[in-house]
């Protein structure tokens, strides 16, 4: 008998069901970019309290790789945020953390990531409920990041944080105008914006860089900045106001 043949059995589910299981795991194997050693700790992580009513014979929330996940996410943060910012204050290092490792990051991750269809959850538990769902989500993040770093490793761990939360979050500024954005464009029902590069100008220490983004399939504002990540700030920005403009 196949793994997932067991998870059917496991579960008491369909192969309907099984074959989502199947899907979801592929989905989780290239958000981390290696195969899955053990795909029963990445179907725990992505399991929350609420379906376990359904699923009579699954004894197992992710509540506990979430703790993990936490602990982890916190220390990997805090390293890097120590190596990477000599000059910064321990006050301004906890300030960059707490925006790294908060709730609202970690949605904004799950969301960035589709992971709102990859969690198994019961959806009558949110009742249309953004908050409800938040829950679901940021919890799942950490006990995604548990079962990483037991089937992967620190290092692979490391690598997940860093690309995805890290990289993602715009957690040095006060406005973060790429993540009202991206939220902005899931309750309109357009998915994840996208950022392209269109242009950059100037000598080397004094580059330019444009950037166009686009919700759904338009285009709706560019900006600029002195690195990438200005410049999606910026274009993010544009992007709102013309939003608002249109009541959108």
């Amino acid at each position: 008998m196949g793994f997932f043949d067991k998870v059917k059995s496991f579960f008491g589910i369909d192969s309907g069901k099984s074959k989502s299981l199947k899907e979801r795991i592929t989905k989780l194997e290239s958000l981390i970019g290696a195969p899955i050693n053990d795909s029963s700790v990445f179907i725990e992580a992505i399991t929350h309290q609420s379906i376990l009513s359904q699923m009579k014979n699954l004894e197992k929330s992710n509540q506990r790789l979430e703790f993990l996940g936490d602990a982890i996410l916190g220390a990997i943060v805090a390293e890097y945020l120590f190596q990477n910012y000599p000059e910064l204050h321990e006050g301004d290092l906890t300030k960059y953390r707490v925006r790294l490792v908060d709730k609202n990051a970690l949605y904004k991750t799950a969301l960035n990531l589709d992971m709102q269809n990859i969690v198994l959850y019961d959806k009558r538990f949110i009742k249309d409920d953004e908050t409800g769902l938040k829950s679901i989500l940021a919890d799942a993040m950490e006990a995604l990041i548990g079962a990483i770093y037991l089937d992967q490793g620190l290092l692979k761990v490391k690598a997940f944080i860093e690309e995805q939360i890290i990289d993602f979050i715009d957690y040095s500024v006060d406005s973060n105008y790429k993540g009202q954005l991206l939220e902005r464009s899931h309750k309109m029902g357009k998915g994840n914006p996208v950022y392209e590069l269109v242009n950059v100008k100037g000598p080397e220490h004094e580059k330019v860089f444009t950037v166009a983004v686009s919700v759904g399939d338009k285009k709706l504002a560019v900006g600029s900045g002195r690195n990438k990540k200005s410049a999606e700030q910026n274009a993010a920005k544009e992007a709102l106001s013309v939003l608002d403009s249109q009541n959108l």
